[in-house]
């Protein structure tokens, strides 16, 4: 039980991290984020902005809920891949894509063991398991 309640408090914790990220991709318009994205080469700078903030703020919020956690932690995994290939890895480790690995290792988590404790995941998986065997 223990672990469960660790691992849904990590689940929260990292789904408002991707939240407050998204949502400051916006912050003072999404144009900044776009001239941040073309300067580090990302192709359709503006799309990718808009795309890249939406699904943080999209899965984050998922994640907090334990909605669907294993392929929206899939997709943040995908998004962190890139920043941490496309706009990290010359900063070196220290101040650079630290923070970025350690979110794509707890993704991986939550990818290989998906979510259970107060987890909307655990009530479709529930409810699957009743209307197999016939349960209501």
């Amino acid at each position: 039980m223990k672990t469960e309640v660790s691992l849904t408090l990590l689940r929260v914790v990292v789904g408002i991290i991707f939240i407050a990220h998204g949502l400051d991709k916006f912050n003072g318009g999404i144009e900044g984020t776009a001239e941040f994205f073309q300067s580090v080469n990302i192709p359709s700078p503006d799309v990718m902005a808009v795309a890249v903030a939406l699904i943080e703020i999209v899965a984050g919020l998922a994640l907090v809920l334990g909605l669907l956690t294993r392929v929206m932690s899939g997709i943040l995994m995908v998004v962190m891949a890139g920043a941490i290939y496309m706009v990290k890895l010359d900063q070196g480790f220290i101040g650079g894509f630290e923070f970025d690995l350690l979110l794509f290792f707890v993704l991986l988590l939550f990818v290989m063991n998906g979510s259970k404790f107060l987890a909307t995941d655990a009530l479709l998986t529930k409810k699957k398991k009743r209307q197999r065997f016939g349960r209501r």
